[in-house]
């Protein structure tokens, strides 16, 4: 089985996030979708996030009626800062039937050359690279693929923002998430 791995905090899982996993399923050879939930980006260590369990609930909220989307949660039970590597050296050993690929924005793209191991992930996955505002990607290689998925000038931070200033946020997150916030009273 072909897979995708999004990596990401998802703090909250956002629109454009779910319309990139669609885009990524319907036009590449990609048998299903995983949003896997980072405990903690090494390149972001001061970044302050919600708990592991409310940016796992909102995902299940997020993708429950998509059978192609699953949720990967391995980087919750290995060491901290969760690296790349290690997380599809992990995937590898305990799913050796499937093949991985990963989906990552044209920022990452930009500073994958800092990534714990760069050369053995490009060298040995697929990596599928969306588009970015003000970014221009510099690494090129066989395995990157740059893909025409719809720019979603949306992030989980002004998402956040925008919670924290009492705006409505119903066009950018799925219903589904935005009844979980309010319920959950996150982000205000």
């Amino acid at each position: 089985m072909n897979i995708a791995l999004f990596g990401g905090s998802f703090d909250p899982i956002h629109n454009g996030h779910l319309a990139i996993a669609n885009y990524i399923v319907q036009n590449n050879e990609v048998d299903e979708f995983w949003f896997l939930l980072s405990p903690q980006n090494p390149l972001k260590t001061n970044l302050r996030q919600t708990c592991d369990k409310d940016r796992l609930n909102m995902l299940h909220c997020a993708i429950e009626e998509n059978p192609k989307f699953k949720i990967c949660d391995i980087e919750l039970s290995l060491p901290k800062p969760s690296y790349t590597i290690d997380t599809l050296n992990e995937l590898k050993k305990r799913y050796p039937e499937h093949q991985f690929s990963l989906v990552i924005g044209e920022d990452n793209l930009s500073v994958f050359e800092k990534w714990k191991d760069y050369k053995t992930i490009v060298a040995n996955y697929k990596i599928y690279v969306y588009p970015r505002h003000n970014t221009t990607p510099t690494f090129k290689h066989s395995n990157i693929m740059i893909t025409q998925a719809p720019f979603f000038d949306v992030s989980s931070t002004e998402i956040r923002q925008r919670i924290n200033r009492k705006l409505p946020i119903e066009h950018l997150v799925p219903k589904s998430v935005v009844t979980y916030i309010v319920q959950n009273k996150l982000y205000s």
